[in-house]
């Protein structure tokens, strides 16, 4: 195959370092019901030119002819219908061979143009529902690359992941029904400080890998060497490269012949579940996704049979993003740590184990005493090791029912619906339309009723039946959270029970992908620990680290917050604005003389602003002698008050 015509990208074999990005692009090409990757790093390290080279190495794989799902023409598992009926009539099937290549999903892409649609003009023309593929289709059997999964709408996401998972594209809508398959190899990539993948949906995914850039001088001088190179003749490089390259291809496709009989002893498979059970793991992808990436790593290997160390190199790729349950929990334990203590070994020594295992081709695993007979032996005492240390997990210092009863209702307005002309979000029917207002036209709606009214051909649409679409909306909301930690906060453990009100919030915020800021206030101090943002990480950790003690200049917060609501509605246009206020309700330092008008002119304004207020009062009844100006504001604001 000549390279002359066709672009050439850098080549993967020469990309320096990142092996373990490598090696998870590589098992999932050997069996992408693993479940795709995620590339997680820092902007310029290098991840879309590692996917891009990757599609390079890939084998050239039998197409169906003229197929725009690209089906497999010798498996009946892997057809679209058409070729499946030839199939079962025993005709032959005309095929080509193709490169995989790498299919973009754009972060704007429609659900129309991911899951397909109706063909408006071939209906039209033939009277008869026709199909138009959608990007599922183009992607079966190639790389679906979506750069910053992590900005992708949440609609979109759960269509492609259920597509991976299951194998198969499913639309059901506008009347018609239609599946094809869509097995893929999902790699993402993201940048972690935008903000983090939803968990549901992190899950889905089989490996995470991150991504660092180099910190030895050494390989980045590489790194930029081998850039230039290839910068000045691309094609002389790539020559240079071809036979590496040649051998990585050769080693995915050979793996993919074997993968079906490589069989893995029970033991390792109990190694796997209870390392899985003992990290305090939920999902039973977990123990899925490792099992069937060991596999693959030792059918890259040449091998049949799954040694320790590939259930060791696989859990590392499969366990990482699976250690937090929730959002903010902090790992039980540094998932190396626990590797650590599988082994009962120093991270070095398992290091010197596994590089015979990493870099090698077919020279078997390069690891003595782990094959033959000292094996099992050795997996015996992993076993052992396992159920004699517990886990311990910290419990919630503060955490009872009361409490957690009245926080929290939890509210559906962060949807909108918006009728017409909106283009944003996400259709959920077709209406028809206001006077004159055609914009977002359903056509396959109006097709739908047009030939209801008329099945004869040639089709009309009639004005009568013109539908626009009702699409919901994800309102932008910010939520600012004012903390009080002055010196009265410390009585009673508040600050603790501020910290818990914070934490069941935060959860909650991350899964509808709000913004937060956080503001804490003492002293003559109020300090904007986080400005409004999605990552919530941040205000997490830096909520660990706000210095407590001091007077309570409680106006003095509720004005930086007002102006941060200012400035995000100059941004959106409707947003939904919450404020939430943790205080024991003891303000003692003030902008004027006079306290009261002060807090009663700054609830006006949040009213013209529209800011919804929620304030938890964590104080004990020996308070009541100072005034509640708490109290007074949320009242005025027409908000709600939660003694805590």
């Amino acid at each position: 195959m000549t390279h002359h015509h066709a672009k050439i990208y850098f080549p993967f074999s020469a990309i320096v370092g990142m092996e373990n990005a490598k090696l998870a692009l590589m098992v999932n090409a050997v069996n992408p019901l693993i479940g795709g990757v995620v590339l997680a790093g820092d902007k310029g390290t290098g991840k879309s030119t590692l996917v891009r080279a990757f599609a390079q190495v890939l084998p050239e794989q039998p197409v169906a002819k003229g197929c725009s799902f690209n089906c497999n023409p010798f498996n009946p598992l892997e057809m679209c219908d058409y070729h499946y009926g030839l199939w079962s009539n025993g005709d032959k099937i005309e095929y080509e061979l193709r490169k995989i290549r790498v299919v973009d999903l754009p972060l704007n892409a429609t659900p129309d143009r991911v899951a397909g649609s109706i063909d408006i003009e071939q209906t039209i023309k033939t009277g008869k529902v026709v199909f138009k593929p959608g990007l599922l289709a183009e992607a079966n059997r190639n790389i679906l690359y979506i750069d910053e999964v992590n900005l992708l709408e949440d609609y979109i996401a759960d269509l492609i992941l259920d597509a991976a998972a299951s194998g198969w594209n499913v639309v059901e809508r506008e009347g018609i029904s239609f599946k094809h398959p869509a097995r893929f190899v999902l790699v993402g990539s993201m940048n972690p400080e935008e903000g983090m993948l939803r968990p549901q949906i992190l899950d889905r995914f089989g490996l995470y890998i991150p991504v660092e850039a180099s910190m030895s001088p050494e390989e980045r001088a590489e790194i930029v060497e081998r850039v230039e190179e290839f910068a000045r003749d691309p094609v002389a490089f790539y020559k240079k490269w071809e036979p590496v390259e040649k051998q990585v291809e050769e080693r995915i496709a050979r793996a993919r012949e074997i993968i079906s009989s490589v069989a893995m002893d029970r033991d390792l498979l109990k190694l796997i579940t209870t390392t899985v059970v003992k990290l305090g793991i939920k999902t039973h992808r977990a123990e899925i996704v490792t099992t069937r990436t060991a596999k693959a790593i030792a059918a890259l290997d040449g091998r049949t049979r799954v040694n320790l160390n590939d259930v060791l190199k696989a859990m590392e790729l499969a366990l990482r993003h699976r250690l937090k349950s929730k959002p903010f929990e902090e790992p039980q334990k540094r998932f190396e740590e626990v590797v650590k203590e599988l082994t009962g070994e120093k991270p070095e020594q398992r290091e010197e184990l596994s590089k015979g295992s990493d870099k090698g081709g077919a020279q078997g695993s390069g690891v003595p005493g782990v094959m033959g007979s000292g094996r099992s032996d050795r997996v015996e005492t992993l076993l052992k090791n396992l159920s004699e240390t517990p886990v311990s997990l910290a419990k919630e210092p503060y955490n009872d029912a009361n409490m957690q009863s009245n926080t929290f209702s939890r509210s559906s307005r962060e949807f909108k619906t918006t009728a017409i002309a909106s283009f944003k979000g996400v259709a959920i029917d077709a209406i028809p339309p206001a006077k004159q207002m055609l914009v977002d036209v359903d056509l396959p709606a109006s097709l739908r009723a047009s030939i209801a009214l008329s099945p004869m051909l040639p089709i009309a649409i009639r004005s009568s039946c013109i539908r626009v679409r009702v699409r919901k909306e994800r309102i932008p909301t910010l939520h600012t959270i004012l903390l009080d930690v002055s010196g009265s906060m410390l009585v009673g453990k508040r600050i603790s029970v501020a910290k818990h009100i914070l934490k069941t919030f935060m959860e909650e915020a991350y899964v509808k992908r709000t913004f937060v800021s956080l503001i804490a206030f003492r002293g003559v101090d109020v300090i904007a620990v986080v400005e409004p943002t999605r990552n919530l990480e941040i205000v997490f950790k830096s909520l660990e680290e706000i210095p407590v003690g001091g007077s309570t200049p409680f106006t003095a917060a509720l004005l930086k917050a007002l102006n941060y609501f200012k400035t995000f509605k100059r941004v959106f246009k409707e947003p939904k604005m919450v404020l939430h206020i943790i205080s024991d309700g003891g303000a003692n330092v003030f902008l004027t003389k006079s306290p009261r008008k002060e807090f009663l002119e700054l609830a006006e304004e949040y009213r013209r602003l529209g800011v919804e207020v929620v304030a938890y009062h964590t104080a004990s009844s020996t308070m009541a002698i100072r005034p509640d100006y708490m109290k007074l504001f949320v009242e005025a604001v027409g908000g709600r008050y939660y003694k805590v």
